[in-house]
């Protein structure tokens, strides 16, 4: 029995269950959630950069909700972000002096 949280799912998702190919915030209970303190989609999309910056680094977050597409709408549906997770909600994102991303919980 798989578990989400604090206690077993209620049953065990198949594909019939995720017809679209996704697990959305809305797939996940309440208390699944409370469980796991709160959770965000975190996607991440690189793109040209603008004056001296070669790239630019675009974070795009649900803020709890489940309300942010992660497909272009078109026959190919290609990702709009070159990497994405799910995290416990609030996640900060800085960027150091080195240029590095660091990420506090």
């Amino acid at each position: 029995m798989g578990y989400i949280g604090s206690r077993p799912a209620d049953q065990a998702l198949t594909g019939a269950d995720i017809q679209d190919a996704s697990i959305g915030l809305v797939d996940i209970s309440s208390a699944a959630q409370d469980a796991l303190g709160k959770i965000d989609y975190y996607g991440f999309k690189k793109t040209n950069g603008t004056g001296s910056q070669l790239e630019d680094l675009v974070i795009t977050y649900t803020n709890g909700a489940d309300n942010i597409s992660v497909a272009t709408n078109n026959t190919e549906q290609t990702d709009l972000y070159d990497e994405s997770f799910f995290a416990k909600k609030g996640l900060t994102f800085t960027v150091n002096s080195d240029g590095e991303l660091e990420v506090t919980l």
